[in-house]
């Protein structure tokens, strides 16, 4: 009898080994369905393995005497060049940063003298989708003359601004843009500026630079 029981459980044992392979595939086709019907779709124009984060737009937003603010906006994530042609070209896109140009101005009539924090606390209001700003520098030759000047800490400072470079500019990134206010510690950053000359905590305006640093 036992020998009976011992060989019955024997051919149970060999029966489910011979059988073993087959469960474990057709546990692994039922996970593979599951994944399958509860995943989303992609979207065609999403498809890529080549994804980056872009620059989208840059645009100048100034008062009535051309003072203002340099504005580049970027895509917020990684994304393939067809999507970033789609969000390039959304109408939607435009629109805001048009109603950002105009409206502007009219609650910051002098922007020569407007703080580039409560500005870019204006400007992320009108952000489009899927994009965020990248940075912001000042603008205009007013604006811009406020940050060459004596220096007591900079021999020869930098007595004039380049255009092509921005060298000695102010400006703010992303991070500052979006940091909560909570949280939030002003930085002011110089562009091209070296050691303690690259940032401050206010808004300085005399040169960051010497002219022998000149780019």
């Amino acid at each position: 009898m036992n020998d009976d029981k011992e060989m019955q459980r024997q051919y149970r044992t060999l029966a489910l080994l011979g059988i073993s392979k087959w469960l474990f595939l057709g546990l692994i086709l039922l996970i593979w369905t599951l994944v399958e019907l509860f995943t989303p779709e992609i979207d065609p124009l999403d498809r890529s393995a080549i994804k980056n984060r872009r620059i989208v737009k840059e645009i100048h937003v100034v008062d009535s005497t051309n003072n203002g603010f340099r504005v580049s906006y970027a895509t917020i994530n990684s994304v393939t060049k067809e999507r970033f042609d789609e969000i390039y070209f959304r109408p939607a896109l435009e629109d805001s940063l048009e109603k950002l140009k105009e409206l502007t101005p009219q609650r910051f009539p002098d922007m020569v003298n407007l703080d580039i924090y409560d500005f870019s606390d204006f400007a992320k209001r009108f952000d489009p989708a899927d994009i965020q700003i990248h940075n912001i520098f000042v603008y205009g030759l007013e604006k811009e003359k406020m940050y060459v000047g004596d220096n007591p800490l900079i021999k020869n400072p930098a007595r004039s601004i380049d255009r092509a470079t921005a060298q000695g500019l102010l400006y703010i990134r992303t991070e500052d843009i979006y940091c909560p206010d909570s949280t939030r510690r002003k930085v002011y950053r110089y562009f091209l500026c070296r050691g303690m000359f690259q940032l401050s905590h206010t808004d300085e305006h005399f040169s960051h630079f010497s002219e022998d640093e000149r780019i």
